[in-house]
């Protein structure tokens, strides 16, 4: 009614509805359009084939535990989306939870928030009700406005409550008897109710409905990781799995102003469900291509790597061709021996064709099964049988190549043809040798021994034929491996990796593998991004859907701080390779976090997270996101506490590494201390930190007034420093924190000699990416050296651009007491703070 559009106020009502639209999301209805007209406000949503929650419970009553659990762990996968958007659902109920296909779908999302944000107390003037009874948490119940995440998790406990017992956890004659209990009566136990229902499950339902906000599941994931550990073995513990993406149905038909805002009785209902209408046209093109891993049909024995090998090499050749789209190799494995049918993962991976086959060697003959599937059908559009000696394997991926190619109605370029025909090597026994290191050298993890065994393949297939380019590339990259991880980061071997890169664009200028290798020793020997990036660029002429080339155009930009190119990049990459984790949390949510776009880099985090739950480092990195965006430590504390101390947190350490700084922050220096105490090495290493534990232990010394005991851990940690900065001079961390330690010690000059080797470090002068840790190391030396003005200038040029340092980190810490009463710090805070 235009009176309820007056009352609500149009334009915050359609901003609200407007924040809600640009979730996406498996398991979130979206909106499509809103919109006023004539007085009435209206939203468009899709329409879904299948029924709502409610409905099958008015047909059920109690739902089997495990479809119960199901459903929820899957609108806890959408809230934790919604929720790291700052969008909080305030109306979880099942009529608002639909079902299709057996999968849920949240719907009106960001309708309440709206209808809230817009009306204020006017809203009760018109008689709506912002959030149902049965359902409300009871802060919703009281009345507060500034709901969080969590009152959506006391939401989704009563729905979940309802699908095990058959009735809501309170029921009452009235509105306000039901709303009484949600302040102050506890739920019937629900195992008393329904006594198949698991104890540790009860235990859930009883942490979900807790009373106070802080006693529940936060941040909604940590809900659904609490019932992914269900002991039925019916249960998938993974609490992401989907079958596939329901975003596929929904399609808007030409007319939507249809859809108003109507008055029913004194509720108000808002939007329509649209039924898509056929467009005739396939849903994703037959050049989307996914290769999924070839089955290994061999016994045992020494040609188990032909299988991967081959898999390999056609995700290679296919990646040739500007024509198609090829879903790279991350994304392909997670379906290697999947039962999911093939258009259930050609939806998932939003492709049109898929390739699927076997390998078998027997003695010396090879064969090879290999089909191409259209993906939604399913109906075969070509296959091949080759029976061939192991001679011919390049023969055979490359014809392969060539037929799929031509099945799905790609065009080649010029070029193109060639690339895909032309052989690698004429030793048939070297480019063994190159398959079979390359399969160790894909193995993950980036252990060191698998490095060497690729090593030593890659080298004998060399001795075999010295001219073969593709080889002598790969070798380059092995041994750039080595030196970044620091398996051996001698000048000898960054120099053996640029002599193969060398060799390899000598023997064969235009081969694109060839300049991705001389990109790696400008990248990682040389420091020279622009040089690197030029690399990267010429090979992409020849690969241009190769997704790991995509992934690195976007680290040398990152390290040349073009923000824009950084997005552009992981936009590419993760259509190519939408199901790996890597690149959600390290193109995306590292630089996303960098450049203070919070909400998107915890967006980021969950979705490497849902698809590698126990990526610890996307999981860390996410509660860092949470302390730099809004001060809050809770989401990392629970995630260290969740963490074995010695756990291994990619380049963040040990679990252990990242945990001393919460007592540090929180200034509990006997805290501090204990877990010093029960640390195993005397250094805290990471790949952009160097800190010996008694560093820390000085610093917790300092917060308890002990200065002797304080003085005596600063000097045991330069001692420390200066045995390793003569073996690693070059090392910025050493000379950080080896800065910090001379400060403490009240040797000034020292330090301030320190803070101007950090100053004039490669990293520091031309490294966007790196540089700002470095600039926030040197602040912090000066700051303890009692070079205020200097410290506050960098202070100030690191808030203002990107970077991890946060008016929240600079409240906290307390290395930042030296200058913390000084006015320009405290003006900082505040311009930064809002």
């Amino acid at each position: 009614k235009p009176e309820l559009a007056a009352a609500l106020g149009p334009e915050r009502f359609l901003r609200e509805i407007e924040i809600a639209a640009r979730l996406h999301h498996p398991h979130i209805l979206p909106l499509y359009d809103s919109g006023e007209a004539d007085g009435f406000l209206y939203y468009v949503m899709p329409y879904v084939e299948g029924e709502s929650l409610r409905d099958r419970l008015d047909r059920e009553k109690q739902l089997p535990i495990d479809d119960a659990l199901q459903i929820a762990r899957e609108v806890v996968d959408a809230l934790g989306s919604a929720h790291s958007h700052d969008v909080v659902h305030r109306d979880i109920k099942p009529e608002n939870i639909l079902l299709e296909e057996g999968h849920a779908v949240v719907a009106d999302f960001g309708i309440a928030r709206a209808i809230t944000a817009a009306g204020g107390e006017t809203l009760t003037e018109t008689g709506i009700s912002v959030g149902t009874p049965a359902y409300m948490s009871p802060e919703q119940a009281s009345g507060e406005r500034q709901l969080d995440g969590r009152s959506d998790t006391y939401s989704l406990g009563c729905v979940l409550y309802e699908m095990l017992a058959g009735q809501p956890p309170f029921t009452g004659p009235t509105v306000q008897s039901v709303i009484q209990q949600h302040l102050a009566a506890e739920p019937p136990n629900v195992a008393a109710i329904r006594p198949a229902v698991p104890a540790d499950i009860v235990g859930v339902l009883a942490r979900a409905l807790a009373k106070t906000p802080a006693d529940r599941f936060s941040p909604v994931g940590a809900f659904v990781e609490a019932l992914a550990k269900r002991k039925s073995a019916a249960v998938v513990a993974t609490p992401t799995a989907v079958t596939r993406p329901m975003l596929r149905l929904w399609r808007l038909p030409a007319l939507v102003g249809v859809a108003l805002v109507v008055m029913v009785g004194t509720a108000l209902v808002v939007g329509r469900w649209i039924r898509p209408t056929p467009t005739g046209e396939p849903e994703h093109p037959p050049t989307a291509i996914a290769v999924l891993p070839f089955e290994n049909l061999s016994a045992d024995g020494p040609y188990g790597f032909f299988a991967p090998g081959l898999h390999d090499e056609l995700l290679t050749q296919l990646a040739k061709v500007a024509a198609l789209t090829v879903i790279g190799r991350t994304s392909v494995l997670a379906y290697e021996g999947s039962a999911k049918r093939l258009s259930e993962i050609g939806d998932e991976l939003q492709v049109g064709s898929i390739v699927e086959g076997s390998v078998q060697v027997v003695g010396d003959q090879l064969r090879v099964n290999v089909q191409l599937v259209d993906a939604a059908t399913e109906a075969h559009l070509w296959a091949e049988r080759y029976d061939r000696t192991l001679d011919d394997a390049f023969a055979i991926q490359s014809d392969v190549a060539q037929q799929v190619v031509a099945a799905v109605g790609a065009t080649l370029g010029g070029s193109e043809q060639q690339l895909l025909a032309e052989a690698p090597t004429a030793n048939a026994e070297a480019y063994r040798l190159y398959l079979q290191g390359l399969e160790y050298f894909r193995r993950p993890g980036y252990l060191r021994q698998n490095s060497e065994i690729a090593q030593q393949l890659y080298e004998r297939a060399l001795v075999l034929d010295s001219t073969f380019a593709l080889a002598h590339a790969a070798l380059s990259s092995v041994h750039g491996e080595m030196s970044w991880f620091r398996y051996d980061p001698s000048p000898e071997r960054l120099a053996r990796q640029r002599e193969e890169a060398e060799t390899a664009l000598r023997l064969a200028p235009e081969l694109p593998q060839a300049h991705m290798a001389m990109g790696e020793v400008h990248y990682l020997g040389r420091r020279d991004w622009q040089a690197a990036l030029d690399e990267y660029s010429i090979a992409l002429q020849g690969l241009p859907n190769d997704a790991g080339l995509w992934q690195l155009i976007g680290y040398a930009h990152r390290r040349l701080g073009n923000w824009d190119e950084v997005y552009a990049a992981f936009e590419k990459v993760t259509q190519l390779d939408p199901r790996n984790a890597t690149l959600f949390y390290d193109v995306g949510g590292i630089t996303y976090r960098l450049t203070r776009r919070y909400a998107d880099a915890i967006a980021a985090f969950n979705r490497a997270l849902t698809l590698a739950p126990d990526l610890h480092l996307a999981a860390v990195l996410k509660g860092l996101s949470y302390l730099d965006w809004k001060g809050e430590l809770d989401t990392l504390r629970a995630v260290l506490e969740q963490l074995p101390p010695d756990a291994q947190v990619g380049g963040l350490g040990t679990a252990r590494a990242q945990r001393v700084a919460l007592p540090l922050w929180e200034r509990k220096p006997d805290s501090l201390l204990a877990l010093l105490g029960s640390a195993r090495d005397a250094v805290f290493e990471g790949q952009l930190f160097f800190l010996p534990t008694s560093l820390y232990a000085a610093w917790a010394h300092e917060l308890r007034g002990d200065e002797v005991a304080a003085h005596a851990a600063f000097d045991s940690a330069r001692l420390l420093l200066d045995s390793v900065l003569a073996v690693l001079p070059d090392d910025w961390r050493v000379h950080a924190a080896r800065g910090l330690a001379l400060a403490g010690l009240g040797r000034r000059q020292e330090a301030l000699r320190e803070a101007r080797w950090l100053q004039q470090s490669v990293v520091y002068r031309e490294d966007a990416f790196d540089s700002r840790l470095v600039a926030e190391e040197r602040a912090r030396i000066l700051a303890q050296a009692g070079e205020a003005d200097a410290a506050l200038d960098e202070i100030e040029q690191l808030l203002a651009g990107p970077g991890v340092l946060s008016v929240h980190t600079l409240r906290l810490d307390p290395r930042w007491d030296p200058i913390r009463e000084d006015p320009r710090f405290q003006r900082l805070l505040e311009q930064y703070g809002n």
